[in-house]
């Protein structure tokens, strides 16, 4: 599945269009784009995720708290915390895959920058949030590794998505374009743009199913 889906990620970034400005150049911001938005899609489903996971254990907790629970609540209550254990898990798949691929986005960020840009601007809100969203949420993953606690990685789910959000809404752009692939006025390059998000995105979703079945 893997060397399928890379295959055909090589092959919709070796056939997308050039872009009149940037050239060629263009197929690593395709690159680059896809991988980030899917990564932030990522964390946001991985804290949500994490979020509906504990909601459920609280659920299993008060029901367990009940005198006398007859059969049939024994029998709902195992099956929620059974899901709360599965949503967990893909919770923090989620979260190991928005890590990979946010540090993915971002390596492939710097040629990008330096074909374009003529070199790395480190002062460029966007490139600070990004540095800033690697190193915190990597803190908060290790952090909840440490623990070896099934609902400190549904809490670090979902404080990860928090520190994306917040970070992103805060980083402007001086240098960095708003979207241009997006703005951009070719259905050519829209067109081929999404497929390498969909084909990023089927990528993400094999190795967090993996991940989350470890």
């Amino acid at each position: 599945m893997y060397v399928a889906l890379l295959a055909m990620l090589g092959a919709l970034l070796a056939l997308s269009p050039a872009e009149a400005t940037l050239g060629n150049v263009v197929k690593i911001v395709y690159a680059h784009g896809a991988a980030q938005r899917i990564a932030v899609y990522a964390y946001i489903l991985a804290g949500v995720l994490g979020i509906v996971s504990l909601a459920l254990r609280f659920t299993v907790i008060a029901s367990e708290a009940k005198q006398s629970p007859t059969v049939r609540a024994e029998i709902v209550s195992s099956q929620t915390a059974l899901l709360a254990v599965t949503l967990t898990r893909w919770s923090r798949g989620f979260t190991e895959t928005a890590l990979v691929f946010y540090l993915a986005q971002f390596v492939i960020s710097l040629p990008a920058q330096l074909l374009a840009w003529g070199g790395i601007s480190w002062t460029e809100p966007r490139v600070l949030s990004a540095i800033w969203i690697l190193a915190f949420t990597i803190l908060v993953y290790g952090v909840a590794v440490w623990m070896n606690d099934p609902r400190g990685m549904a809490v670090a789910g979902i404080a990860n998505a928090a520190i994306v959000l917040i970070l992103l809404r805060g980083a402007v752009n001086i240098i960095h374009p708003n979207d241009p692939i997006i703005a951009s006025e070719s259905l050519a390059i829209k067109g081929f743009y999404f497929a390498i998000v969909l084909t990023t995105g089927a990528l993400a979703f094999v190795f967090a199913r993996d991940r989350a079945r470890e």
